[in-house]
């Protein structure tokens, strides 16, 4: 899912479920030398248990 966030893209992975905003909303951010796979693992743990 993509974004815009203070004028500039951003990407969003949702787990692999819809998004839905009665939800609680983890952010994950990843530092320069990493992409968003570094956060696959938890990114799906977190969309099939309630977040």
């Amino acid at each position: 899912m993509m974004l815009t966030v203070n004028g500039r893209g951003a990407y969003a992975y949702t787990g692999g479920k819809p998004f839905d905003t009665t939800l609680p909303c983890v952010v994950f951010v990843h530092g320069a030398l990493n992409d968003h796979s570094v956060w696959t693992l938890l990114a799906r743990w977190f969309a099939h248990h309630g977040h």
